[in-house]
């Protein structure tokens, strides 16, 4: 465990946002603009630090949504964004949006999984070691028993020249299927069809009562299964409504399970298809699917509670008479995973990337854009959002439950997990390919002295994976910006270090602040974000999708109109 410098939490919460004020109004090179370059303000990195210092400190205990590390976090950031001349944005005097969460966490065991071939013995497989149940939601306790059919992904996108679904009949079965989306798909399609709201949705909309997931095996390259074993104990969250109904219960999936894969051979045990000439086909983009000649059956057990969080919001006044009733959103996610199964005798996950490096880009670029002599004509809507490692959850909530009228979003820029291990000389904007957010950003890098570079790894789907996804749902054009891979310093390898930071410390104690964090690229970072903002606030258009975007075409709505709810 990384030890806590300071002696209790309000001496820490007075010496840091002491820090970060007086570290704002320093003169510093560190992260600086050109003199003259425009009216906004220099970046202080030192700022940046002492945000950081006091979100990853031990003393908040991962930050997980609901818990008190969560609470004296969201409490800092609302101060921050009182200090900077923001106003409250959820009502008058209120800066937390609350949101109910229903927490899930899997029993391991009492948790069964048995598979019954039409011929042969039955298969007991083991939790934790064979299979991972997914948590419900609702039921403590959930039985049943169904057969099974085999959906290669799971996706049917006829359009894009795919669909696993065709001629194949689900309702009442349970349908394995292997995680992602073909790679034969352009990007943000498969984005779209990876993502496990759009393919569980499918499924219950055709009327499958189970769905249980295989790894393919660049996923297995990626995420190794003993990693996700590791990570079993994080619980599942969900935000609730005014009824206590959990959003994306799926009560219907009674059968939920991710199944290892030295286990999952034995779904494919006299199938048409063995399990290794089901990953070639997928590989391939080959449509599949077909019955397995056997039930499952299935007992999970999960622990269920309450638990209250919010989200954080403030606002930046617009000038303009007429735009200042439309609103700009910047985002980042203030969760983390908490405290869970120590690894070198380490318990707390702090989150320092992930992301209280996001937050305190966020607030130097909230501070950057209040002192600037010229403010925005539109409003800006800056939101800490809880819950996000649970799939969005706070996001989510924000988008349908919006502090202003949906309509008047005109744009999200999403920050999350920054991971500046070196002097960067590049940036990459998830979705920037999108919509009209895409030259803005061009924009923004070129004056900072940065490159825009694509995403060098498309097949992780990184675009839907976070809080900016919630936003798109809604037809909202959205991106998100991000480290680059390359570093002005040809000593220091960034991409090297990023691969390392992925495999070595994401989601684990070692995200702490023991890294060699490199203040200045975040400082431009924080100086990068607030001229996209600045440039879009201040347009007479709104940013808008591109003709054609597959995004823009399955989400768009009339502005009138309201997105359809979530699951």
């Amino acid at each position: 465990m990384s030890a806590s410098r300071f002696p209790s939490l309000s001496s820490l919460a007075v010496a840091l946002s002491a820090a970060a004020v007086l570290a704002a109004c320093a003169p510093n090179d560190e992260g600086a603009a050109p003199a003259g370059a425009d009216t906004l303000p220099a970046a202080s990195a030192p700022a940046i630090r002492a945000h950081v210092e006091f979100l990853a400190d031990d003393l908040l205990e991962g930050r997980l949504s609901g818990t008190r590390g969560y609470d004296i976090a969201a409490g800092y950031v609302a101060s921050e964004f009182a200090q900077i001349g923001l106003r409250p944005g959820v009502a008058e005097d209120a800066w937390l949006q609350p949101v109910a969460l229903v927490e899930s966490l899997s029993l391991l065991p009492p948790s069964r999984l048995v598979l019954r071939p039409t011929a042969g013995p039955a298969v007991t497989m083991a939790p934790g070691k064979d299979f991972l149940p997914v948590a419900s939601l609702d039921q403590a306790k959930v039985m049943a028993e169904a057969p099974v059919v085999f959906a290669g992904f799971g996706v049917s996108a006829p359009d894009h020249g795919h669909d696993d679904l065709a001629g194949l009949d689900v309702k009442g079965k349970v349908v394995l299927v292997f995680g992602g989306a073909p790679s034969t798909f352009p990007p943000e399609v498969r984005a779209h069809y990876s993502a496990g709201l759009t393919k569980t949705q499918a499924l219950v909309d055709r009327g499958a009562v189970g769905i249980l997931q295989i790894q393919t095996r660049d996923d297995q390259q990626r995420t190794p299964w003993e990693r996700l074993v590791q990570q079993s104990w994080r619980s599942r969250m969900a935000w609730a409504d005014e009824q206590g109904v959990p959003n994306g219960a799926w009560p219907q999936l009674a059968i939920r399970a991710s199944i290892s894969p030295q286990a999952a051979a034995a779904l494919f045990a006299g199938a048409p298809k063995t399990l290794d000439e089901a990953y070639v086909a997928a590989e391939a983009g080959t449509p599949q699917a077909f019955e397995l000649p056997l039930t499952v059956e299935q007992e999970r057990h999960s622990m269920i509670r309450q638990r209250q969080s919010a989200n954080v919001v403030g606002v930046l006044e617009g000038t303009d008479p007429a735009l200042k009733n439309e609103y700009v959103v910047i985002s980042a996610h203030l969760d983390h995973v908490g405290k869970g199964a120590p690894i070198g005798g380490d318990a707390i996950y702090n989150g320092a990337f992930d992301n209280a490096s996001g937050i305190a880009v966020m607030l130097e670029a909230a501070r950057l854009l209040a002192s600037s002599p010229v403010k925005p004509r539109r409003s800006v809507i800056f939101l800490a959002v809880t819950a996000e490692e649970s799939g969005l959850q706070g996001a989510d909530y924000f988008v349908q439950h919006p502090t202003v009228p949906r309509e008047a979003i005109v744009a999200n820029i999403n920050i999350d997990m920054p991971v500046a291990l070196a002097p960067l000389a590049d940036v990459t904007a998830f979705g920037a390919e999108n919509s009209t957010l895409g030259a803005v950003v061009e924009r923004a890098a070129a004056a900072e002295g940065v490159v825009v570079t694509p995403d060098s790894k498309p097949e992780e789907v990184i675009f839907v994976r976070s809080d900016q996804y919630a936003f798109v749902r809604a037809g909202i054009p959205a991106l998100y910006i991000d480290e680059g891979m390359r570093s002005t310093d040809p000593t220091q390898d960034q991409a090297a270090r990023v691969e390392a930071f992925r495999k070595e410390r994401y989601h684990q104690p070692g995200d702490d602040l023991s890294q060699a964090i490199d203040w200045p690229s975040l400082a431009m970072l924080a100086r990068l974000n607030a001229r996209v903002i600045s440039d879009v606030a201040n347009d007479d258009a709104r940013p808008s999708w591109h003709p054609g975007n597959f995004f823009g075409e399955t989400f768009a709505k009339p502005a009138d109109a309201p997105p359809a709810p979530t699951p």
